[in-house]
């Protein structure tokens, strides 16, 4: 082959195999992070278990068969981590993974008394191989603590918008007090990790009709875009008994309210009877997607729901056009880290391709994500949303902190709620860690893409 026509070949390769890369899913961009059974962390049938034990060398096997999972690099080559029991209880470093043999060598115990008898049950874990936290450090500094007189609980993520080429906003619902009161405020930045707290608000409770005066409103989803240069927020109202409703209202660019907040008018989702919020609002392929959370006094009887529309204003205000309802998550029916609070959802679109990024808080069990809140993937095929049964995918360091004293502020659950974008071969995602005080501190997460 001629020297031009070798050259040619060469590039022409270089051009498919980039292009191919590009094509992949959202999946392919997680690892495993976390390792609770041998099939499906979901299912949770075949769980991990010790099947051999070296004293001497401080080293066991397992009836994991795929160690080369455990060779993923985390994002700041943090280590992989054994634990058992319910958020970590017992946390144990893996010093080395011989794939051939099948031995898995053992360093320090951070956390508990590792149980290394034969038939233990355990899971591998390393929240780092999928993200990195954005200045290992909360998103604002200095971080808020007051508002004028009014000392800040914490503060959410609320949406994101990108106005303009390095402009971004993200809603920043504040709670005050024991979640007494919450108001929208928000952040700018140009280059999605460095932020600045706007002491502005955008709206309270007492500028809505239908809520309590002293109550909570807070965004959800990222806001959607409309032909006229304004935004849809979805927003969640308390009402004056307590309940929830799921609601909206619409901003211009200079983030000033256009259409004031009212109440969503599909039946199920509003009225003082019942108990919802909206998560998340989505145009794929010419139809609008919005996610609701269907709330319960009796904490397993949550669920996410899913509504579909070619009209959304006209579903919004009228109650008519909708093409589907269905439920997404029935915690009380599922398995594994959605049997629980099903209370955050994200659509997330990569590739041309549609996904949910779904959050729970899983009832008491004996696994890591016992009373934690975690998120893992949904993607839609042929209109039906599949479980990723590597899920979830984040999850929050918990006792890792005793090895990384930098992730303390992390060590507690994931919250609510997730404002995804994708930005220069990186998903951020803008989220809350939970911590005792406050409960929780706002702070941004990127996964590479590439």
């Amino acid at each position: 082959m001629k020297q031009p026509m070798k050259i040619l070949f060469f590039l022409l390769t270089i051009l498919a195999t980039t292009s191919l890369y590009a094509q992949k899913s959202l999946n392919d961009v997680f690892a495993n992070c976390l390792i609770s059974d041998t099939e499906s962390n979901i299912q949770r049938a075949n769980p991990i278990f010790i099947i051999a034990i070296d004293e001497a060398n401080n080293r066991i096997k397992t009836n994991y068969k795929n160690l080369e999972n455990l060779l993923v690099e985390a994002t700041e080559k943090q280590s992989w981590f054994i634990t058992q029991s319910e958020e970590a209880a017992t946390i144990v470093e893996i010093k080395n993974v011989d794939v051939k043999s099948g031995w898995i060598t053992l360093g320090e115990t951070y956390a508990g008394v590792f149980n290394m008898d034969e038939g233990e049950t355990l899971e591998f874990f390393n929240p780092f191989v999928n993200y990195k936290i954005i200045g290992n450090e909360p998103l604002l500094q200095p971080y808020p603590t007051h508002i004028k007189d009014a000392y800040i609980n914490y503060i959410q993520a609320g949406g994101i918008i990108k106005r303009a080429k390095n402009e971004y906003v993200l809603l920043t619902p504040v709670i005050f007090g024991a979640h007494k009161t919450r108001a929208i405020y928000y952040a700018t930045s140009s280059d999605l990790e460095n932020w600045t707290f706007q002491e502005k608000k955008i709206v309270d409770t007492s500028q809505i009709a239908f809520a309590k005066k002293e109550g909570n409103v807070f965004s959800t989803g990222n806001p959607l875009p409309l032909k006229n240069g304004t935004y849809l927020v979805l927003l969640g109202v308390e009402q004056p008994n307590g309940n929830y409703t799921s609601a909206y209202m619409i901003l211009n660019a200079t983030l000033d309210i256009v259409q004031a907040p009212q109440e969503i008018k599909i039946p199920e989702w509003h009225g003082e009877q019942q108990n919802s919020f909206p998560l998340a609002i989505t145009k794929h392929n010419g139809v609008y997607r919005v996610l609701f959370h269907r709330r319960s006094k009796r904490f397993i009887e949550s669920e996410v729901h899913e509504i579909t529309t070619k009209n959304i204003l006209k579903a919004f205000n009228q109650n008519k056009g909708i093409s589907s309802s269905k439920i997404i998550q029935k915690a009380k029916d599922e398995t594994g880290y959605i049997r629980g609070k099903a209370d955050d959802a994200s659509y997330i679109t990569y590739n041309s391709k549609l996904y949910i990024l779904l959050g729970s808080e899983e009832l008491p069990s004996e696994y890591l994500t016992s009373f934690n809140r975690e998120y893992g993937l949904l993607s839609l095929e042929n209109d039906e949303w599949i479980h990723d049964a590597r899920s979830p995918l984040l999850v929050n360091p918990v006792n890792i902190y005793n090895k990384y004293p930098e992730y303390e502020w992390t060590s507690d659950h994931l919250g609510g709620f997730v404002s995804p974008i994708v930005h220069e071969n990186h998903l951020y995602l803008f989220l809350t860690f939970g911590t005792d005080n406050p409960d929780y501190l706002l702070a941004g997460i990127k996964i590479k893409t590439n």
